[in-house]
């Protein structure tokens, strides 16, 4: 349910009501601890686009990167989190990514072993009703897909020409192959980032409604300060959208803010210990999208069950021997049908048109059966490189705005292997087409996945929490957030996260159980 707050006294006080903490309040909750949540954003009414509800003062759009070529940073800010706003796709981190040590940056290998994750992989991936193949998975392990996976698409299809079908997958999502429960099943718009008949798994549809009276999530309150002594946070305390101050005591105090507002709060509490790695080692994926023209192939562009059914994993696990980075490719056909000006589009669609046109025969019907046959054959993939954990990418406190809300600095560099990626990529689609045209046609520095400020360290001088997610010097304060990843993968977050929240409601039921 959602209310407004008063202040008051909890068991388990949870500070963000997204995907994260609501897995975790469900799962707590579950084992009878006491759970309250402190979300700054409001419950969307059915059908309301939660990225577009900012009606509270302290949560206003705090970055317009795109227009100014900056950094982009854009949360949601309202119950059910980025779960609203995500396109979906939902795959585990490769085994490999999990041990993998230093590349030109600090150690990222996870104090949790894969098998330790698998587990909870499984659940996260039965409680958001993930559709995909456990028969055709990227690497060896125990896979139990709840829904069946999308049917590849003819640009898929084209793909395993190019990559070998062995490396062209379905790719695990939370967008739905056939109805289940009151989510019907995806419609293919490509509408994703605001799903228009409410298929797409969220937290809101899914476990939102399972929290029922058990779970309080108190709304419109932003999260000022967490207030220590000695070994132990003490107090929280909040601003509502009066500018009032609010006052709220956990047992146990779990930052479960997205990537970006979990470090820029504990940078704010001036009594959390400030640990080196804090707002440090800064990732977030890279990525550049390819389009290839004339490759000969059927393709068909906008062909397809969902707005993405495919993944290409020739490089899931590392680039190559001296480049032990990974990379993760997305068959984005359904790009290629977005209405005039969506996506990369019209920058796909005006080189074919010079290409139809400097054929021989460049006017009348002739003109028009060579567009057709180049459009057809037309791909268009987007690759997610990861990051290295560098000290000099880092997040800053930038300011605290007159209505309390915090505004970050970030300082985020290109990987210098980048050129090598792309490289990579272009020879192997050219070994197999060497006649069509090969051209990286857009690179960013943000997917909006938000990584690594409050890393994973086995020692408070390498990181910022333990392998139970504890902050090192308190106690009884937890961070649950993408901003723990001491490492980025390749891969989307949410299920790790969802993973990991999973295992802290374990980890908190039973310290629960243990105290009572």
């Amino acid at each position: 349910m959602a209310s407004s707050a008063s202040s008051r006294e909890t068991d388990l006080l949870v500070l963000g009501g997204g995907i994260a903490g609501m897995l975790l309040a469900e799962r707590a909750s579950a084992a009878g601890r006491e759970v309250l949540i402190l979300e700054r954003g409001l419950l969307p009414a059915r059908g309301e686009d939660a990225g577009q509800a900012r009606p509270l003062p302290f949560n206003a759009p705090p970055s317009a990167g795109r227009a100014r070529g900056d950094y982009y940073f854009a949360p949601v800010y309202a119950v059910g989190g980025s779960t609203s706003h995500f396109f979906g796709n939902l795959p585990r981190l490769h085994p490999a990514h999990l041990e993998a040590r230093a590349f030109g940056g600090a150690d990222r290998r996870w104090p949790l072993p894969y098998a330790e994750l698998e587990p909870y992989y499984l659940q996260a991936e039965a409680r958001l009703r993930v559709t995909g193949d456990s028969e055709r998975t990227p690497f060896r392990g125990r896979f139990a897909y709840p829904l069946p996976p999308h049917r590849l698409s003819p640009m898929d299809r084209a793909s395993a020409e190019i990559f070998g079908a062995e490396h062209v997958l379905p790719v695990p999502c939370a967008r739905p192959s056939r109805p289940v429960d009151e989510c019907p099943a995806c419609c293919g718009s490509n509408r994703c980032m605001h799903c228009p008949i409410d298929s797409k798994i969220t937290a809101l549809n899914t476990v939102h409604p399972a929290l029922g009276k058990q779970v309080e999530i108190a709304t419109g309150l932003l999260v000022r300060e967490i207030r220590c002594e000695g070994r132990r946070a003490v107090e929280v305390r909040a601003l509502d959208a009066r500018g009032e101050t609010r006052l709220f005591r956990g047992r146990e105090v779990v930052v479960a803010c997205n990537g970006v507002d979990s470090p820029l709060l504990l940078l704010a509490s001036p009594s959390v210990p400030r640990h080196s790695a804090l707002g440090r080692f800064y990732m977030d994926h890279a990525s550049f999208r390819v389009a290839v023209h004339g490759s000969g192939l059927d393709a068909r562009p906008g062909y397809g069950d969902s707005a993405q059914t495919g993944m290409v994993t020739t490089f899931f696990e590392r680039l190559a021997a001296d480049l032990p980075v990974s990379m993760l490719g997305e068959v984005k056909g359904a790009d290629l049908a977005m209405d005039a000006g969506g996506g990369d589009r019209e920058s796909v669609f005006s080189q074919v048109l010079q290409d139809a046109a400097a054929s021989r025969h460049a006017t009348g019907p002739d003109f028009r059966d060579r567009f057709r046959e180049l459009w057809r054959s037309t791909l268009l993939f987007n690759f997610m490189l990861e990051t290295q954990p560098l000290a000099s990418n880092t997040l800053t406190l930038r300011e605290v705005t007159a209505a309390g809300q915090p505004l970050p600095q970030f300082r985020l560099e290109l990987p210098s292997y980048l050129p090598a990626a792309e490289a990579a990529v272009e020879a192997r689609i050219r070994a197999r087409l060497p006649k069509a045209e090969v051209r990286v046609i857009r690179r960013t520095q943000s997917l909006q996945h938000w990584l690594g400020a409050t890393r994973y360290g086995p020692t408070p001088e390498t990181g910022c929490v333990d392998r139970d997610l504890r902050y090192y010097g308190v106690d009884n304060l937890f961070v649950l957030s993408a901003s723990v990843f001491p490492s980025s993968s390749s891969a989307n977050p949410t299920l790790t996260l969802a993973a990991l929240s999973l295992r802290l409601g374990d980890t908190l039921s039973a310290t629960g159980v243990a105290r009572a």
